[in-house]
This record gives structure tokens, sequence and C-alpha cells, in this order.
């Protein structure tokens, strides 16, 4: 029962904090490199998203997240960051059903998929912001341009999840 709780958690995560898109891979490592790997890479991201934001919010206009991006870690309230493969390990759960892109358009559109289900909408970006619409619903993220990642905390949850941008 615990582990369908932690299940639903996940997804109702990664379809309202990631607008149903999430997805990464593993290289294979053992679970707590990976733990450990994740978590440097959340506690990098919230060092440096301060520094990011006032060089962002003086002017540098050049950021873009236009691309392809992806989940790569999940982190809880308590700080630990996991990777998505981890986390469904851990869980009884195959990492392809959680498995989402979303590629964000010069136009301002944005359309993704996950495990098959298609979403689309609009979003901003200004600065550090960006605003992710679907339908009525809004979503917050925040953009580290030293690691060109983004970052989203669900409101209801804590919770936050890293997208990477592909190459």
């Amino acid at each position: 029962m615990k582990k369908i709780k932690k299940l639903a958690l996940l997804l109702a995560i990664c379809m309202v904090g990631t607008v149903g898109l999430v997805g990464c891979g593993n290289d294979g490592g053992s679970s707590s490199k990976n733990e450990s790997s994740a978590s440097q890479t959340a506690d990098d991201n919230a060092n440096s998203a301060d520094d990011s934001a006032a060089d962002s919010k003086d002017g540098d206009s050049s950021a873009s997240v236009v691309g392809t991006w992806t989940v790569t870690a999940l982190e809880g309230t308590d700080g630990k960051a996991v990777s998505i493969d981890d986390y469904a390990t851990a869980n009884g759960v195959d990492p392809e059903t959680l498995k989402c892109t979303y590629t964000f358009a010069e136009d301002g559109t944005f359309s993704g998929e996950m495990s098959g289900v298609t979403v689309s909408g609009n979003y901003t970006f200004e600065g550090t912001d960006l605003v992710m619409t679907v339908g009525e619903q809004q979503f917050n993220y925040t953009y580290d341009a030293d690691n060109d990642m983004l970052k989203y905390t669900d409101p209801n949850t804590g919770l936050s999840s890293y997208c990477e941008r592909q190459q």
C-alpha cells in the first residue's frame, strides 16, 4: 500500500509539477552513487540559483529555454534528490512508464509527451522565470543559467523536480 501511495504521489508530481512531462535516463550505476550525484546537482542548483537570478535580472536577455528538456531528478522536502530511474526502481515501477519530454518553441508554445499522453500550451520566459500555461493552469519554474537547468517546486507537496536540456 505504501508503494502505491508513493507511486500515486510521484505521478501527481509528474502530471502537475512538470505539466505531465517527466523523464530521464540512468547510466546503470549504483543507487547510492546516483543519489549522491543527484543530491549534489540539486545542492549546486540551489546554491547557484541566487547568483543566476542576479545575473539574469541585471539584463542578461540572451538566455533561452527553446529546445527539448527532461526531468533528471526529484528532490523531497528533506533535501535529498534521486534520479527518476532510482525512484522508479525503489518503488517497483518501470522507469519507462515515467519517461517524458517537453519541447519549447521560439513562438512561445510548448508540447510534451508522457507515456503516450500529449500536452501542449504556451509559455513566457523572462530572466529566470518560466511560466507554463496549460488551459487555465500555470506552472512556475526557475531557470538556473549556470547549470542550464529548470526547477519546479510543487506548491502543494514541496517536492521539486530538476529539468535538463537535451543536446
